[in-house]
């Protein structure tokens, strides 16, 4: 049985392994989620020359959708200043989404009842940012297939 989705979902790890290279192998796009953190800013600059280099070998058509905030804390002040030096240094060339995922307790709760956020606590403000990014990820994706389409009747 043949089964179209609009979107697979690949969660790596956070590290330049084998399962990220062939997730990148695989992927249209990728999403990549960095927190406010220092390491993370700088890991994101690697992250993005393995994406080149993924392009060059082995996928030519791999897109970047966008750079997600995770685990904001907007009342810190370092968490301020990398989300500045994130959207200063990468939005001229790739998008920054407006949604960012506050730092949650429930979130880490979720995990550890191995359910989804969204399930474990709907109401809460991760959940809702989830669902608010979610929203933000579907809009580029219909977007593009409205450019495939215009493309497939030319």
């Amino acid at each position: 049985m043949k089964r179209d989705y609009d979107y697979v979902l690949i969660d790596c790890t956070p590290s330049l392994g084998v399962l990220t290279l062939n997730a990148l192998a695989a992927a249209d796009s990728v999403i990549i989620p960095t927190q406010q953190h220092y390491l993370s800013a700088k890991g994101l600059e690697l992250l993005l020359q393995t994406v080149s280099r993924v392009r060059k070998t082995i996928n030519p058509h791999l897109q970047i959708d966008g750079i997600l905030m995770t685990m904001v804390r907007p009342n810190t002040v370092i968490g301020r200043e990398i989300d500045s030096i994130v959207k200063s240094t990468y939005s001229p060339r790739i998008r920054v989404f407006d949604t960012s995922i506050p730092m949650s307790v429930r979130a880490v709760e979720a995990t550890a009842d191995g359910s989804s956020v969204v399930v474990y606590s709907k109401s809460s403000k991760v959940a809702q940012a989830y669902a608010k990014f979610a929203r933000e990820v579907d809009e580029i994706g219909k977007r593009q297939r409205e450019k495939n389409r215009a493309d497939r009747l030319r």
